[in-house]
Formats: C-alpha cells, structure tokens, sequence
C-alpha cells in the first residue's frame, strides 16, 4: 500500500526522465503523478509528432477532472514493449528528487524517505539514507551531523539516478539544507 501521494506536475517529470504511458500510468495509479500530466504529455506529442492517436487527441482535449485513466492503460497497452526499463526505479528516483527539492516545506522529510522505502519494497540503493537502517559509519558526534550525512547520501543517490534513468537535465541545490 502507498502511503506517500504527492501529485508531482508533468514540468517536473519531464525535466528529468522521459516518461512513457506505462511510467504515467504508474504513477497515475500510485498517486504520485498530477491528473494534469497526461493532458501535457498528449498535448507534447502531439506539438512534436503531429497525426496523433485518436486516443492521444482525446485526452490531449481532456480536462483535469476527466477520467482519463482508461485512455492513459489503452495507450500504455500499445506502446512497445520496455522490458529493461522499471517504472518502479524511475518514480523512486522521481519521488525522491521531488521530496528533495521541496524538503524545506516538509517538517521531517527523513521521516518522509522511510515512507518511501516502504512503499517501495525497502530498495537497498535507498537504505544509506533511511534513519533507522545500520550506518556502517561511525557516529559522527551528533544527530544533526548524521542527518547532514543522510542527506548528502540523498543526493548522491539522485545525482547516480539521474544518470542511470538517462535524464535530461537536474536541478538539484548543492546545500542539503
């Protein structure tokens, strides 16, 4: 079960992955992804490709408070086949590069990462910043700089994501805090 549900906007996606319907449809489902984003990524398809789909025109001409989810699993369906790419690894990457950039509005975005560890399945590339697992480190002294520690495993791993979901671009802040 997910506990964590963000509503992150197609803008933000689309700057660091390339989304395919599956990946949208995943994170339609999860509740991670905005209701907004299909609208945008049919309305881009069509901008750069043209002959759209009649699927694709109708949720390009959908509004927000559509159904759309039907359209979204069709288009999904027949979209070719992307066996080596897990949409679960691409929206944990996502999610978490989202919960980083908006740390700030989060009273304890830690406690937000051991959320998602769960809804995950307890990925081991995410284990390094999850409070409650082993460091494998010594205490550095302080809670606070262990946290500090935490979070610069964090973007360590968003900046190594970035790079094995072949992104775009990524703008993280280089300060942890």
């Amino acid at each position: 079960m997910i506990v964590v549900e963000l509503r992150i906007p197609y803008s933000f996606t689309h700057d660091r992955a390339t989304l395919s319907w599956r990946d949208m449809q995943f994170g339609l489902s999860n509740g991670f992804l905005d209701p907004q984003a299909p609208i945008d990524k049919a309305v881009e398809e069509i901008v750069e490709h043209g002959a759209p789909s009649p699927d694709i025109l109708e949720l390009a001409s959908a509004s927000r408070s559509d159904p759309m989810a039907h359209l979204v699993a069709r288009l999904a369906e027949v979209e070719p086949d992307c066996s080596e790419k897990d949409p679960r690894a691409v929206w944990l990457y996502l999610v978490l590069a989202w919960l980083y950039e908006h740390r700030a509005g989060n009273p304890d975005p830690l406690q937000t990462v051991e959320e998602i560890y769960s809804d995950f399945g307890y990925p081991e590339d995410i284990a390094s910043f999850v409070r409650y697992m082993p460091a494998g480190d010594p205490d550095l002294g302080s809670c606070e700089a262990n946290e500090l520690r935490m979070f610069e495993r964090w973007k360590q791993y968003l900046d190594d994501a970035a790079r094995i979901h072949h992104v775009r671009r990524i703008r993280l802040g280089a300060d942890p805090l």
